[in-house]
């Protein structure tokens, strides 16, 4: 892939975004310093939705998949998927089915078990019962380069985001100290998985699943504590593969009330090297620097 770009091609300045999704303020509704998009306000206001999954009465076999946007919440919601059924085929409906802060909390609490559910909130924003029942905990996370080109793309699918640009992202990821940043987030994470030993938490990097992903389906089938045999976590890992769960999302049920966007746009590692600034990266590289100390291992080219 080609260097970063140099300062001024194609980026504009702009406003602060919103710390979730990485869109536009005015687009975006705050709890605790954390954005959400507005059109998660379908029946309630978001204040009161947040609430009430903290109040969330959990299973003690529900897993909930826990990360920042544009991380890779799909890829390991469909691996999770198909290893509790044991079989490599695709869940008929998307993950925003069991996404906790887009769905009515009745519909989670009407899911058969054992659940998958997940949620872009940070970790204090989780069911308050995550601690007492030791519910597992799937976190995935991903190199900011690629995190801010993801969410830059994202984005722009939205009506009115037609002048929406990287370098809008980036001041977001840099400037914020918001509790609802990438960087706090983070921080928030690490803190609580090295204060919260008896939670089991699934700890993977986007880049780790991308360069092994049978590898990665095995650890998972462990923690998850199901059966898999080597032919099953190969075949997970194939179905799971960035161009097949692309293709396989065109044919699932989608929830109505949002918006219709292409959820898979590449799936690599290094796109970033594309799309940034020399600047730009180098303000990320600061902002990765905040977070010494995290077990975290960001990782930009494979």
């Amino acid at each position: 892939m080609g260097p970063a770009k140099r300062e001024g091609e194609g980026e504009g300045e702009g406003e602060g975004v919103g710390v979730v999704a990485g869109g536009p303020g005015p687009n975006f509704v705050f709890v605790d310093g954390v954005g959400f998009p507005k059109f998660f306000e379908t029946n309630r206001p978001m204040e009161e939705q947040i609430c009430r999954i903290k109040a969330l009465e959990l299973r003690e076999d529900d897993v909930i998949i826990c990360a920042y946007p544009k991380c890779g919440t799909h890829w390991l919601w469909e691996t999770t998927s198909m290893l509790l059924a044991g079989k490599a085929d695709y869940d008929a409906r998307t993950k925003e089915f069991a996404m906790m802060e887009a769905v009515e909390i009745e519909k989670i609490q009407d899911q058969p078990s054992p659940r998958i559910l997940n949620t872009h909130v940070p970790v204090h924003m989780l069911p308050a019962q995550v601690k007492d029942k030791k519910v597992k905990v799937i976190h995935v996370y991903r190199n900011v380069k690629d995190v801010t080109v993801s969410l830059y793309f994202h984005a722009k699918q939205n009506p009115g985001m037609e002048n929406f640009t990287t370098e809008m992202v980036v001041q977001n990821l840099v400037g914020s100290t918001s509790k609802g940043s990438y960087a706090q987030f983070l921080k928030d994470m690490d803190t609580f998985i090295k204060s919260n030993p008896d939670v089991p938490v699934f700890n993977v990097s986007f880049e780790d699943t991308k360069e092994d992903p049978v590898s990665v389906v095995n650890r998972l089938s462990e923690f998850l504590g199901v059966h898999a045999s080597p032919e099953l976590c190969a075949d997970i890992a194939r179905a799971t593969d960035f161009s097949n769960m692309k293709q396989a999302d065109s044919n699932k049920q989608q929830l109505q009330h949002l918006p219709k966007v292409q959820m898979y746009r590449k799936g690599e590692v290094g796109d970033w090297k594309n799309h940034l600034t020399v600047s730009q990266s180098e303000r990320l590289d600061a902002l990765v620097k905040q977070l010494k100390g995290c077990n975290f291992r960001f990782r930009y080219t494979l």
